[in-house]
């Protein structure tokens, strides 16, 4: 998912944490305690792993899987599923809820494959040991290039600008861009956060952008 490739330097949530929490169990919004106002990726993942233990959601899901073919049979009325490695499966409903973000599109710029430096795509970060955070690919005294300013990349500039010896940034079209003004939640918030979630995920629900 999303929050499991995307471990690139300074990858956090733009939208308050507690907005972005599972509604469906009021135990589990009770239960976690996120520790920023805007949660930074490893944090994320941390959630995303309690939540599948807590409602044991592993058992369901068949993971490294790339489905071949999808089709439906109208005479039986139900979906004809083929994965790559062979495996099918059938059901009546079929519900694609791959995302966006799944799959990478790199660059076709002349003399990529030629380049000598190193290069990452954010959504392919290379993995930190303990297989939350990202590694540390090390730009102190570098001369880094960054291509985008949008979300992600507006994250990334901010993280490799403070030890880079010389950052150029790439930028097609201008953004308008806030101060995240990012802090800890001390635990009164947390307190008031946890008593008013059905009014926060209300506004969420009448929100525009939401």
């Amino acid at each position: 998912g999303t929050w499991y490739w995307n471990r690139y330097p300074g990858a956090r949530f733009d939208s308050e944490s507690y907005s972005y929490g599972y509604s469906f169990s009021e135990e589990l919004l009770q239960e976690w305690d996120w520790t920023e106002h805007f949660s930074p990726q490893p944090e994320t993942l941390r959630y995303l792993n309690h939540v599948a233990d807590k409602f044991d959601l592993r058992k369901d899901i068949q993971f490294n899987s790339r489905v071949k073919s999808a089709i439906y049979d109208e005479a039986t009325q139900r979906w004809n599923v083929t994965l790559e490695n062979g495996d099918s499966a059938s059901g009546r409903f079929l519900i694609t809820a791959i995302g966006p973000l799944s799959a990478p599109t790199l660059p076709n710029i002349e003399g990529r494959d030629s380049f000598e430096g190193q290069s990452f795509h954010t959504a392919r970060w290379p993995q930190d040991p303990n297989g939350f955070g990202g590694k540390d690919v090390g730009f102190a005294g570098k001369r880094v290039g960054v291509i985008g300013t949008g979300a992600t990349g507006v994250q990334v500039i901010q993280e490799v600008a403070k030890t880079a010896a010389h950052l150029t940034v790439f930028q097609r079209t201008p953004n308008f861009c806030a101060p995240l003004k990012n802090s800890p939640i001390d635990p009164a918030t947390q307190k008031e956060i946890k008593a008013s979630y059905p009014e926060i995920f209300a506004k969420c629900q009448q929100s525009g952008g939401a």
